[in-house]
């Protein structure tokens, strides 16, 4: 099976499942004011040193660690809060309602693995009409911004477009070799190579596998996504030659998009004259929501684009770009290739359990402030920048690494999989859980830390890859969380969620799926203020009115509520502290990413394996 075995399903991270208290911990009118200083609550400051078990990296934003305003190496305040924020949500069962964002995902299926389900590839099929391979609702146009608008103009009254297919080019070329005849698509032959996904210059090879033809073509290192202006030859509604503007009668653009294993095809979109009067009446407005459907999912593949980011963008104002479009139920779809990305039927909140709804105020909105349509509540803790305080604290050699985030639409691990094939086109589907990363006892190496493949697809897409300079193993920060009106068990929270247990790691910074960023925190000082040492007028002024706070104490203030939750509820602490273990960390080939090159992510059955399934695989 080659390098990795087929039938591997993991990922470097796994999900803590919801709470299933419907969490009420306050009224908004019963919180703690913040204008004033209560004797029945606690005030003061945490100490905390922060040591990296493994290299960590935090971006100043440009491939630097960060540094404070003087210039020291530090860890910025905001990340800090973000990581506490997180932990205390989950050890204080709160609600991910507000964390989520709510709209329907988009996907495209061109791999028809569901169909035995009557699932989502045959809905998928059925939206674009697919018939013989072709979405024969899917029709052809031009896009162009007027104003704040968008409005497309299709190609014509049927919105058509031809397919040419790169076999067919290329059979077409050897053939014109073999007869010394002139090639009939001069223009996808450059000095500089083939403008096609495969080099054409090698046939096609025949593979045959699950009982069908596969046509493997040699890789075009060279290949972007373009559209062009060209001229051609239409007989009998296929297309016979292309070439340069103005060397054929019919006029039109050329488009072929992103790079798609095997079945490779360039479009030809006849031409149009925007300002006759009838292609101006056939035009038509692309309506906001699916304007705003089109944007969201293009920002969340943004990064992976690399220098293809203009060429799957939004035209800019005046330009007119080749697109393809489809109407379904009250939305256009649109994009550069007619396999187009269409709306699951639900949206992501549809999946979270009813103790994950509401708006009721819970720990963690009470300690970290929150804010709604209708009222807000400032947060009483505050975090400082993380400095630099021991180690060597030099940055080590830079590292490339593809920083590829895992996404919802990857519905066999964000959903909960119990038969066949949920997804978000269904009735009745439910969240995994919180995204939690796995620790590392060091980083994956270069070799093994991408997948097959991912090494060529750097040198293809060199933006798309990112720079890491990391502090080693070992340095040290020390940083402060002020706070303000706690009760003790908002407080005991709150150490707990910066301590954690004992052999306890969590992680921080960039590049966390490749090992980096692996910390352990010790809480150096709790102190309180002891108001009558501050402010006694009878005595004299008071400049070190703290008293020191028992840590455990205040801990075990706040773990006899969660005792008091049951045995259902301290399960998904558990599983948060059973990933948080530096003694239970997994084997390294048991929670890479799925190779893409081997088809591992592309084939797979299974869902994310479960966290004890994982850490049972563990080598002692």
């Amino acid at each position: 099976m080659g390098k990795y075995d087929t039938k591997y399903v993991g990922a470097p991270y796994n999900f803590i499942p919801f709470s299933e208290v419907k969490s009420v911990y306050a009224a908004a009118d019963q919180l703690p004011a913040h204008n004033s200083m209560e004797n029945d609550l606690i005030s003061g400051e945490i100490e905390y040193e922060m040591t990296a078990q493994t290299p960590i990296f935090t971006d100043d934003g440009n491939e630097h660690f960060h540094r404070d305003a003087n210039g020291r190496y530090s860890i910025p305040g905001s990340s800090i809060r973000g990581l506490i924020r997180n932990n205390v949500q989950i050890l204080g069962c709160a609600s991910f309602n507000d964390d989520i964002d709510d709209y329907a995902l988009m996907y495209r299926d061109v791999t028809n693995t569901e169909k035995a389900n009557g699932n989502r590839a045959a809905k998928y099929d059925d939206i674009l009409g697919v018939k013989d391979g072709k979405p024969m609702n899917v029709k052809a146009g031009y896009m162009k911004k007027e104003g704040e608008n968008y409005f497309i103009y299709p190609t014509n009254a049927k919105g058509e477009y031809y397919t040419l297919s790169e076999k067919t080019i290329q059979e077409d070329y050897a053939d014109s070799q073999e007869q010394n005849k002139v090639f009939s698509y001069p223009y996808f032959k450059e000095p500089s190579g083939w403008k096609t996904q495969s080099n054409l210059d090698y046939a096609f090879q025949v593979v045959i596998k699950d009982n069908r033809k596969h046509y493997i073509g040699v890789n075009n290192e060279n290949y972007k996504p373009y559209f062009e202006a060209i001229s051609y030859v239409v007989e009998k509604d296929k297309v016979k030659k292309v070439g340069l503007p103005g060397k054929y009668l019919k006029s039109g653009y050329v488009i072929s998009s992103g790079k798609i294993e095997e079945k490779k095809a360039i479009y030809i979109l006849p031409g149009i004259n925007i300002e006759a009067s009838e292609v101006k009446k056939s035009r038509f407005k692309i309506l906001e929501d699916s304007m705003a459907a089109f944007r969201i999912d293009y920002q969340r593949k943004e990064n992976m684009l690399g220098d293809a980011k203009e060429f799957f963008d939004l035209p800019k104002n005046g330009q007119l770009k080749p697109v393809f479009y489809l109407k379904h139920e009250g939305q256009t779809y649109f994009g550069f290739t007619p396999r187009l990305r269409i709306f699951y039927k639900h949206k992501i909140k549809e999946g979270l359990p009813n103790s994950q709804k509401g708006k009721s105020i819970d720990y963690a909105k009470a300690i970290f402030g929150y804010s709604s349509d209708q009222k807000g509540y400032k947060s009483r803790v505050s975090f400082s920048d993380a400095v630099l305080s021991g180690g060597d604290g030099y940055e080590q050699n830079e590292v490339s690494v593809i920083l590829s985030e895992p996404k919802p639409t990857s519905y066999m691990d964000y959903l909960v999989q119990n038969h066949g094939f949920a997804n978000y086109g269904l009735e009745h589907f439910e969240l995994r859980g919180v995204k939690q990363y796995w620790l590392h006892e060091k980083p994956v190496s270069s070799k093994s830390e991408l997948e097959k493949g991912e090494e060529n697809k750097k040198k293809e897409n060199k933006d798309v890859a990112s720079t890491l300079r990391p502090l080693p193993k070992g340095v040290k920060f020390t940083g402060k969380v002020r706070f303000k009106n706690l009760t003790e068990e908002e407080l005991g929270l709150l150490l707990w969620a910066i301590r954690l247990e004992k052999n306890s790691w969590t992680n921080i910074g960039k590049a966390k799926s490749f090992g980096y960023g692996c910390v352990s925190v010790q809480i150096t000082s709790a102190k309180r203020i002891n108001y009558e040492k501050a402010y006694n007028i009878q005595s004299m002024l008071n400049l070190t009115p703290f008293e020191q706070l028992d840590v455990d104490q205040m801990i075990d203030c706040y773990k006899k509520i969660v005792a008091e939750w049951g045995e259902v509820e301290k399960s998904h602490i558990s599983d948060f502290f059973k990933m948080k273990d530096s003694t239970k960390i997994p084997n390294e080939e048991d929670i890479r990413y799925m190779s893409i090159a081997n088809s591992e992510y592309q084939s797979r059955k299974e869902p994310l394996p479960s966290i004890d399934e994982v850490i049972k695989k563990r080598k002692r």
